[in-house]
């Protein structure tokens, strides 16, 4: 009897129907256009038609495939992943296994596929890839952390940099100097422009589309060891001929010193400064020496512990070639004898610190609302006979070291004005950010800055200075002061000037004139110029942006 029963049950379970729960599989994988490569971590939403309900929500693994289980019905699916175009796909599902082939199309940007590696101190010497390092990508247009890799195990990471936007990027590990690489994509006049990546070929390979707005960048990103004595020249700081006050130009170039010692807080330096043979020796180190301590104070006012930089002046004594005294060398080769260098002099020892370094986010927000505002006073200039007449020349600007000389003046002393507070250092930020490049809506002039008119009395005698008094060129872009207003073209002696040495005049009208200082291809530049230079002597000047000689002022 018991057989019986059990055979009539095993007789109508093999000829009952399925059961609404049965389900089938769905599977498949996800690649880029033009078989380039599978796509992992993409995000697959399934939804049951016509309702819209979400079935699945699963994500391609690191070879593109994906899979789940669905019961028999119409469906849609969504592939959604960063800097690529949505995908979507209808299909059906019945007692049959479903595959699905995806293929993803990139947006308009760069995919950097990069290596990270020690940096070869000869080109015969083979170098290890550097595993364990912390990776942070920061969006300076979007003001927020895009990618946070934290003792990444591999050499090897890719991340793709969106059109309109500008990427700081850091690479660091204890043992090494900071890798800090800029990235400009189609802003700032930029198609893509990479600062901090030591070469373009062989250290990075473009191929990019025939309309510029997509391509592979292959780049090898070397990693420098921190060690004691290493030397790091400083490139192109200029000073003014025979004196040892920070230009604006040489600021901007000491701010990178600033921002080499923020990224690696366990640093402690030297910073040395050279001269070339020419000159009296003593003399030439004493300059050094002024010169380094200056750098020094700027540094330092900057916000970096004293403790960590020290000055030294090597005047002539560590020659970087033959150039001695006596010897016939060329311009060029006693460039090289003038130069400001780093030496590491100190090393932390402590093994754990790197846990307490601050995030790139942080640094660059600290950057942003902390940063103190300091100037350096400029010494008194040489006085000079008058000059009468303007030189009329197209403006142009060449940065050049001058040459050492055998007089002195006074060290400048440090001013440090209040800090300004975090709002105002936010918005100048974030106007440095979105101006590069654009012309600002065009505004109404201000009140002259200083109008001085032919029968105007007299102003008090005071020093003159040597003038350059140029016409302003009148297909001119760049960013410049505007400091007066005449009503007849000025003399370069004339007092109004001030302590500025180059000025150029524009003439609007029969009897209008205009002079500024400063040239400047981006509104940083100006701003620190106006700021720190401009702003102390004459505090009515306003900042001008010119497009192809029309200008415009700005705030």
């Amino acid at each position: 009897m018991k057989n019986i029963l059990f055979l009539a049950l095993l007789t109508a379970l093999h000829t009952s129907p399925a059961p609404a729960s049965a389900q089938t599989v769905l599977e498949g994988f996800v690649f880029e256009e033009n078989n380039r490569g599978y796509l992992r971590q993409v995000q697959i939403t399934v939804y049951a038609l016509p309702d819209m309900i979400v079935r699945a929500e699963i994500e391609s693994d690191e070879e593109g495939h994906f899979s789940t289980l669905l019961p028999p019905g119409e469906y849609r699916l969504a592939a959604k992943k960063d800097v690529f175009f949505d995908r979507e796909e209808r299909f059906s599902i019945d007692t049959n296994k479903v595959f699905l082939k995806l293929e993803m199309r990139r947006k308009p940007g760069y995919l950097f596929d990069i290596t990270i590696a020690e940096a070869r101190e000869s080109p015969d010497v083979v170098v290890d890839a550097v595993l364990g390092a912390t990776i942070e990508i920061y969006n300076r247009t979007k003001n927020r952390p895009e990618l946070v890799l934290k003792e990444y195990p591999e050499a090897f990471f890719q991340y793709t940099f969106e059109q309109g936007n500008h990427y700081t990027m850091m690479i660091r590990k204890p043992g090494f100097l900071a890798k800090r690489i800029e990235v400009y994509v189609n802003i700032k006049g930029c198609i893509l422009c990479v600062d901090g990546v030591r070469t373009m070929t062989p250290g990075i390979t473009e191929n990019l589309t025939a309309s510029n707005t997509m391509g592979t960048l292959l780049s090898n990103i070397e990693l420098e060891r921190a060690r004691l004595d290493k030397r790091i020249v400083i490139q192109n700081i200029y000073y003014d001929f025979d004196k040892w006050d920070i230009r604006p130009d040489a600021a901007e170039r000491l701010d990178n010193v600033v921002t080499l010692m923020n990224d690696n807080p366990g640093l402690s330096v030297e910073l040395g400064s050279h001269t070339d043979s020419r000159g009296n020796d003593d003399y030439n180190m004493d300059l050094s020496d002024k010169r380094a301590r200056a750098a020094v104070a700027y540094i330092v006012s900057e916000g970096i512990d004293s403790v960590r930089i020290t000055a030294k002046g090597y005047g002539e004594s560590q020659l970087a070639n033959r150039c001695r005294n006596g010897v016939e060398c060329s311009e060029a080769e006693h460039q090289l004898n003038r130069r400001t260098e780093l030496r590491i002099t100190g090393i932390s020892g402590d093994s754990l610190e790197y846990k307490r370094w601050p995030s790139l986010e942080q640094i660059i927000s600290e950057a942003l609302h902390t940063k103190p505002s300091k100037k350096i006073t400029a010494p008194k200039k040489s006085v000079i006979p008058n000059r009468s007449s303007p030189q009329k020349a197209e403006v142009r600007l060449p940065s050049r070291q001058m040459p050492e000389a055998n007089n002195s003046v006074p060290l400048p002393k440090l001013e440090i004005p209040q800090k300004e507070d975090a709002e105002a250092a936010l918005e100048e930020a974030a106007l440095d950010e979105n101006l590069d490049g654009v012309l600002l809506a065009e505004m109404p002039a201000p009140t002259p800055v200083r109008r001085i008119a032919t029968d105007a009395t007299p102003a008090p005698q005071v020093d003159t200075v040597l003038v350059k008094l140029t016409e302003l060129a009148g297909n001119f872009n760049g960013f410049a002061v505007e400091i007066a207003h005449s009503d007849s073209l000025l003399a370069a002696d004339s007092p109004v000037f001030g302590l500025f040495t180059e000025i150029y005049w524009q003439k609007e009208g029969e009897n209008n004139f205009y002079y500024f200082t400063g040239n400047y291809s981006t509104p940083v530049g100006i701003r620190r110029f106006y700021k720190k230079t401009v702003k102390p002597q004459q505090p009515n000047a306003r900042m001008v942006v010119f497009k192809k000689g029309k200008k415009s002022y700005f705030e």
